[in-house]
């Protein structure tokens, strides 16, 4: 099969290309810097520059491209983005597309979760038959977090009760791959990592795993989304399909450095 992998460069994309490929399909990356890559196509989702290109000869896509690191540019990438690729994919007679999304956005008001829900109704707007899969925060990303509370010399100040499901990017990116071999499915059950934990066990483990001193303190944050976090919104207790713990990620990664 010919797959497109928006956002093949990314935490999960990048896996699924590699996964693809050693199954013997074709995987074509969509990358706005695609110089080193092979099989990639230069292409802008929010202008629009290349997708026609990047489309041609695939039957399927991967949509995993979102404008994370640029926050001016997420509805532009991730809604209008979207409903850009779709429409081109439409007349490409692309037979299936699946779009990676996060569990529990529509319970929890943050401004990027209302744009990833505006995406996926996008995608539910069926120009291209469709699945949907969300998944739980990538262990990467939470340790991505971590690093951003730990600026301060001494200490990291986190709200301690947070809760989330660590789940390892690999684990999600063989899921989407066995997904887009298959028929479209819909909004398919959530994918979460094999445990729900406070975010003051994350961290006692993050700095452990880096024999890091530092105090861990907690930062109270008196906001409804602060609760929400706290309440596990971003959980999915019912779906611990994941296997590999955060502990086990954080022991292969500082055993290796």
């Amino acid at each position: 099969m010919n797959v497109l992998v928006t956002g093949g460069t990314g935490t999960v994309g990048r896996h699924v290309v590699m996964l693809l490929r050693r199954s013997g399909h074709r995987a074509r990356i969509l990358s706005r810097e695609p110089r080193g890559h092979v099989d990639a196509v230069q292409g802008d989702l929010r202008s629009g520059a290349g997708l026609a290109k990047a489309l041609a000869g695939m039957d399927t896509i991967i949509h995993a491209a979102s404008a994370t690191r640029e926050p001016l540019a997420v509805r532009a990438v991730d809604v209008r983005g979207t409903r850009r690729l779709l429409e081109l994919a439409r007349d490409a007679k692309i037979r299936h597309v699946v779009y990676v999304s996060i569990v529990g956005i529509d319970g929890v008001a943050y401004p990027y979760y209302r744009i990833k829900l505006a995406a996926e109704s996008v995608v539910r707007e069926d120009r291209v038959p469709w699945s949907i899969l969300r998944a739980t925060q990538f262990h990467s990303f939470l340790e991505g977090v971590l690093r951003a509370f730990a600026r301060l010399p001494g200490v990291i100040a986190i709200p301690l009760s947070w809760q989330f499901q660590p789940v390892e990017s690999k684990e999600v990116a063989q899921r989407l791959v066995d997904v887009v071999l298959d028929k479209p499915a819909g909004m398919l059950p959530d994918f979460g990592g094999p445990e729900v934990r406070d975010f003051k066990s994350i961290a006692n483990s993050w700095l452990a795993a880096r024999q890091d001193r530092r105090r861990l303190l907690n930062l109270r944050v008196p906001f409804k989304l602060s609760r929400m976090f706290a309440a596990g919104k971003l959980t999915c207790p019912d779906h611990k399909d994941g296997v590999i713990t955060f502990d086990q990620y954080l022991a292969e990664k500082y055993a290796l450095s």
